[in-house]
């Protein structure tokens, strides 16, 4: 018996029948279990069993995680939200001592990959490209004064996420009310409250690239050691999130992903964004976590929810789970599902 638990599970209910398929093919016996602070979230239906928690940001949260592992004989927790991985990170040997293994890097790991305005240092050590980046709006100014950059620039937050606070400049001026902006704008949502540094340091600016835009996720194995890629070429977005999409197989991109896993040696699953000007391959973003854009390869054959069940319970892997098929085109759809208010069927709703 093993459950598992996905954490923040929002409106994937793709993910959470992923695992679900995983089990019945692997013969696994148990639950997976969903969690997320919106009673309303359309995955709580597809859970075996779900959770409602308290919002990533209130200091109750990872309380409430702890508490539905008391419950169940969980295995394993797979979160799926950025607000959530540091303060899961950070309670790694807690769950560990439980017997249950957190897909997300150790802590110093995820502040690599959250804070974008770390990438020259730590992606720039062992040659991976990143946007000329500046954290003030001070050195940026000079740095325009000098020649050193040129217009236009992006502005977002360090800790960006669904592109909340972006915004683009073509000039000095620009440059100055779109920082105003960007501060103003994460000031009162929950970016500001994950934050460690105050607004006015949370915005970054860095040139913009141009050229062709791909999904490169990356998946280490629970040593850390480089396992798989899957490469997406971006076609079109919609709300921050990959809408359209075509898998391909790219030999600079795998190379790149290797060596992103090699080095950083994260735990799991993370994806990046990755743009091409016609001459470099520059990193834009990094997420240490599974994203959305995973269900593309999915449904291209890849299988990561298979590969992480057999790992927590100590079964062959099938390499065929750690490829995709290229030159398939996918696009996204919405699905309605209905909101059981008072009871679910064969479902139990709880708060935690």
């Amino acid at each position: 018996m093993m459950d598992i638990l996905l954490t923040s599970t929002a409106r994937r209910i793709d993910f959470v029948e992923y695992f679900q398929e995983a089990y019945k093919k692997l013969g696994i016996e148990g639950n997976v279990i969903t969690a997320d602070p919106d009673s309303n979230a359309p995955s709580l239906q597809q859970g075996d069993i779900s959770y409602v928690t308290p919002h990533q940001a209130q200091p109750e949260y990872v309380d409430a995680i702890l508490s539905i592992c008391e419950k169940h004989p969980i295995k394993g927790i797979i979160p799926i939200n950025d607000l959530e991985i540091s303060l899961l990170a950070n309670n790694r040997k807690q769950l560990e001592s439980r017997g249950i293994f957190l897909f997300t890097s150790y802590p110093d790991v995820v502040d690599k990959m959250r804070d974008k305005g770390k990438y020259e240092e730590v992606l720039g050590a062992f040659g991976v490209k990143t946007p000329r980046t500046f954290t003030s709006l001070e050195s940026a100014v000079r740095a325009v004064d000098k020649k050193e950059i040129l217009f236009p620039l992006i502005l977002k937050p360090r800790n960006g996420q669904a592109s909340i606070g972006v915004e683009t400049a073509s000039s000095v001026k620009e440059l100055n009310n779109a920082y105003s902006r960007a501060v103003e704008n994460i000031k009162g949502t929950f970016l500001n409250q994950a934050a460690v540094e105050k607004p006015e340091n949370n915005i970054i600016i860095q040139e913009a690239v141009k050229g062709e835009k791909f999904s490169v996720d990356i998946f280490n194995n629970l040593q850390g050691e480089y396992t798989a890629s899957f490469i997406r070429k971006q076609l079109a977005m919609r709300g921050g999130d990959v809408d359209q999409c075509k898998t391909v197989e790219n030999n600079d991109l795998t190379e790149l992903a290797e060596k992103i896993g090699t080095h950083l040696g994260h735990i799991g699953y993370i994806n990046t964004d990755v743009y091409y000007n016609g001459e470099n391959y520059y990193v834009i973003d990094m997420n240490p976590r599974i994203g959305g854009g995973y269900s593309f390869s999915h449904e291209a054959g890849a299988d990561i929810p298979a590969v992480i069940s057999a790992m927590l319970t100590g079964r062959e892997i099938n390499p065929e789970w750690l490829s995709q098929e290229a030159e398939i085109e996918y696009a996204r759809h919405d699905r309605a599902v209905p909101l059981y208010k008072q009871t679910l069927k064969k479902k139990q709703l709880m708060t935690t």
